[in-house]
């Protein structure tokens, strides 16, 4: 059977945070926009991975993400899907600073801003191959229910957060540390039955202790890596970022598989104790698991300009840029990895910047070398393996996203290869669909 075909301005391959800001921007942008999803929903770690709150939107004077991403946490909050800190720290922001999430309202309130754009959502389709002639994409190829189908525009955006279309597409990346080892993965879950926990204001610190000295002493697998528990997610149920799955590799089927099996184990053997050694536990269960596996770090593409750890702590900007951030470095290890016995390279590892300030970043680190019609947003952008452990943030990627969806849109309007975009009129369409870009001073805005 012939595979059946489709025409766009602008294709969205990957329907996470970065995969919806792009389709939103490029088709409020007038692109006609199709956003391809392999999953059942759109938002990715937001949705079907079960994070269960968004990293800081503020740089803990004033947001720095804005536009889409700021949209669509508004739009949750007005609907009563997301809940700000009861409790924050100095500098946190409430609500746009580890906000706690809703999943499900989180996936009608994006399924709504698609609609509302004009963007042709396709879920269940994952991307096979794309065809390449003359360093330009001419189709992408994908698996669904329909069959094969080839995708064609002038523009494409890959927000698959793996860079698999541009890996597939011949451009160069890197992946993990110089040894090609990469961050461990989390499968993140729901609790319910914790309805005398959450009332007394759900101890989190306890949880830690109690974490710790049962995996010290052999009650719970794996070593106390990781536990994050940022409040309840509904007045019974508080949704966990527990424990690592050490080697995972997001690019190799083998791997996530046993990686997702190995998560849903620790969610059980972890609830199976609470409920047994925990007072206000007794009636915990897992309700439920997330779908998509937490992957923190696969391939970040070779793009025209690299993000590097001297630009993040020099808060560089320059009159390129299309997004700011501001997060630490927040890179999980396992105990084991070199960057953690290499002096010259630790000191960068979880660290900050200072309230208020934020770095900015350029066009150029989303446009992957190799291909002229691509550009690439999400955790997969041009970074150094630091940087990256603030870039892969849920906020930067939304506003990478949108920037990329953007760009895309005016490559295809005005039949311009990515690399020649007029860049000032690019971060003025950004700028009017509400997008900061701090330029350097002297910059003409």
């Amino acid at each position: 059977m012939p595979a059946r075909s489709h025409s766009f301005d602008v294709v969205v391959v990957g329907g996470g945070c970065s995969g919806v800001a792009a389709a939103v921007a490029a088709a409020r942008s007038g692109a006609r926009t199709a956003l391809i999803e392999a999953s059942s929903a759109f938002g990715g770690m937001a949705t079907c991975g079960m994070v269960p709150t968004l990293a800081p939107f503020t740089n803990q004077v004033e947001p720095v993400v804005r536009g889409v991403g700021l949209e669509v946490l508004n739009r949750l909050l007005a609907v009563g899907g997301a809940t700000p800190k009861a409790d924050p720290r100095p500098g946190e922001i409430p609500p746009y600073d580890w906000t706690r999430i809703d999943a499900e309202k989180l996936k009608r309130v994006m399924d709504e801003m698609i609609v509302e754009a004009g963007v042709v959502p396709r879920l269940f389709t994952m991307m096979a191959e794309p065809t390449v002639e003359a360093g330009r994409i001419v189709s992408v190829s994908s698996w669904s229910k329909s069959g094969l189908e080839r995708w064609h525009a002038p523009a494409y955006v890959d927000c698959t957060g793996d860079a698999d279309l541009a890996a597939r597409a011949g451009c160069p990346f890197q992946q993990g540390d110089r040894t090609g080892r990469m961050q461990p993965s989390t499968l993140c879950f729901l609790i319910s039955g914790l309805r005398d926990v959450i009332a007394a204001g759900l101890p989190t610190n306890p949880f830690r202790s109690i974490v710790r000295e049962a995996s010290l002493n052999g009650h719970l697998s794996r070593p106390n890596d990781h536990l994050c528990i940022n409040g309840a997610v509904t007045p019974q149920a508080a949704g966990f970022n527990y424990k690592h799955q050490v080697g995972t590799d997001g690019t190799d089927a083998d791997s996530i598989t046993r990686a997702a099996m190995e998560g849903r184990r620790l969610a059980h053997e972890l609830c199976d104790y609470l409920r047994a050694n925990v007072d206000g536990c007794q009636d915990a269960f897992v309700a439920a698991t997330a779908s998509l596996l937490g992957v923190r770090e696969t391939r970040r593409i070779v793009g025209e300009y690299t993000i590097t750890i001297d630009h993040y702590f020099a808060q560089r900007k320059g009159p390129d840029d299309i997004a700011d951030y501001c997060r630490e470095i927040d890179v999980h290890t396992d105990g084991d990895l070199p960057e953690e016995k290499d002096p010259a390279r630790v000191e960068h590892f979880n660290r900050t910047l200072a309230p208020g300030q934020h770095y900015g970043i350029p066009l150029w680190a989303l446009i992957p070398r190799g291909v002229s019609n691509l550009l690439v947003a999400g955790r997969a952008i041009s970074t150094d393996r630091q940087v990256q452990g603030s870039t892969r943030q849920m906020p930067c990627t939304f506003a990478t996203g949108q920037a990329a969806g953007a760009a895309a849109a005016q490559s295809a309007a005005t039949a311009r290869e990515v690399r020649a975009l007029d860049i000032p009129r690019l971060q003025e369409t950004l700028r009017s669909q509400g997008a900061f870009i701090d330029l350097p001073a002297g910059v003409k805005a």
